[in-house]
């Protein structure tokens, strides 16, 4: 999607429709920030919104996503497209946050590995036998305190994705 085009169009219909930003903001209970930056192509508008907002400036929700009026004739055509293509974004995001999260995950078993090695290493070879079991107890919790908390992100940022 191509956010500017996307926000050229809105800015064109609602000019059309002899909308202000404010007017618009006001049917659509947004703030008259939030369309200008729809409209200066920062973001979209929220998905709540998109068809109330396509009902005001008289367009489809595929016009809009396409940020052109689509001739009858190739809107199941374009619609289809669009579909593909929002598709294979939220799969790049979802495959780019799995790939992040999993970093994320390598980087903290190596850390803690390389944690324990080294309190091994430095702990005498006199101490007691029952402080470095201990000591391997701790980090050990510790570890897997980190790969949890990992593991809890992984699963609140793939929900949010899936919603």
């Amino acid at each position: 999607m191509d956010n500017v085009k996307i926000g050229a169009f809105i800015t064109e219909r609602r000019k059309n429709k002899n909308l202000t930003q404010l007017d618009l903001a006001d049917k659509l209970s947004v703030t008259v920030q939030a369309v200008s930056k729809w409209e200066c192509g920062k973001c979209m508008p929220d998905v709540s919104i998109l068809q109330l907002l396509c009902e005001i400036l008289d367009i489809s929700i595929n016009d809009l996503l396409n940020g052109e009026v689509i001739p009858l004739g190739e809107k199941i055509v374009q619609a289809e497209k669009q579909i593909v293509n929002l598709l294979k974004e939220r799969q790049d995001r979802i495959k780019r946050t799995f790939l992040g999260v999993s970093i994320m995950i390598g980087i903290s078993l190596v850390v803690s590995a390389l944690f324990f090695l080294t309190v091994h290493l430095l702990v005498p070879s006199y101490v007691e036998t029952w402080r470095s079991v201990v000591l391997v107890i701790v980090v050990t919790l510790i570890a897997t305190a980190w790969v949890e908390l990992d593991l809890l992100v992984e699963r609140k940022i793939l929900s949010k994705l899936k919603k």
